[in-house]
């Protein structure tokens, strides 16, 4: 699996070899992480500025969709020129969390391939305290079980943190999205049955949604040390970062 991104590895792979007695392995791997999720970052902010657009935009499409309630196709037109004159997106994009699939591959790979590229894989014997980095919980002693079971209580707690957070937000999100469209003309916040039904798929998605935060207790579980270290480290700028960035969501810089 990931055997493609071999081309592009084995430069990383050396470069880590060679940083080794500087910068430990394990090291590397959080400092790789944190060096994606500030790359990352300014797109982040840019989502939440458009989010921020879309709901100033709100108004001016309730009046779109109380003009053209009678002609569908008229109204679908309208919405997407409005969108595109202001330049905002109809739906936030995912461009971030697909962009760190092939660096988790890369992780993954660099500690769990035995050869790299047809060359011994030299970094699956570095260790962190002495725990091997290509490491799995399950086949590890009793004196390597500690530090995973330290990083899955860390992990659990960012998780259960990540869940309180995200509930918190939806409910902050629907009571605005509530405010607003109480202001609004009766006949601009009539529903379809169609649009009814995706507001209720909506309202289950958003009680499952913080729940998927604990999925990455089981990832870090279940894969080595070194991806366990990248989702720890990923998933604690991702909890900070939402807290952060909420303040552009509410319309403060």
């Amino acid at each position: 699996m990931f055997s493609f991104l071999d081309p592009v590895l084995l430069p990383v792979h050396d470069l880590l070899d060679a940083l080794s007695p500087v910068v430990p392995a394990g090291l590397a791997v959080v400092l790789l992480t944190l060096a994606l999720r500030l790359v990352l970052h300014p797109l982040n902010r840019r989502t939440q500025h458009q989010a921020v657009r879309r709901r100033e935009l709100e108004p001016r499409l309730a009046q779109l969709r109380s003009q053209h309630a009678k002609d569908p196709q008229a109204m679908q037109r309208a919405v997407l020129e409005l969108h595109r004159e202001e330049g905002v997106p109809l739906a936030p994009g995912c461009l971030t969390a697909l962009l760190q699939v092939p660096v988790f591959g890369m992780v993954y790979r660099l500690f769990t391939a035995p050869e790299i590229a047809g060359a011994h894989n030299r970094l699956l014997d570095h260790t962190v305290l002495g725990t091997p980095l290509s490491q799995h919980l399950v086949g590890a002693g009793a004196g390597d079980r500690w530090i995973f079971l330290v990083l899955i209580g860390l992990t659990l707690t960012v998780a259960a943190f990540s869940a309180w957070q995200l509930r918190r937000h939806m409910a902050e999100d629907r009571a605005v999205a509530a405010q607003a469209a109480a202001g609004r003309p009766s006949t601009a916040t009539q529903l379809s049955a169609q649009q009814q039904a995706m507001a209720d798929s909506m309202e289950q998605v958003t009680k499952v949604m913080p729940l998927l935060s604990f999925l990455t207790v089981a990832a870090v579980a279940s894969l080595p040390l070194a991806a366990g270290l990248y989702l720890v480290t990923s998933t604690m700028w991702g909890l900070l970062e939402r807290a952060s960035l909420r303040r552009i969501r509410h319309g403060r810089r």
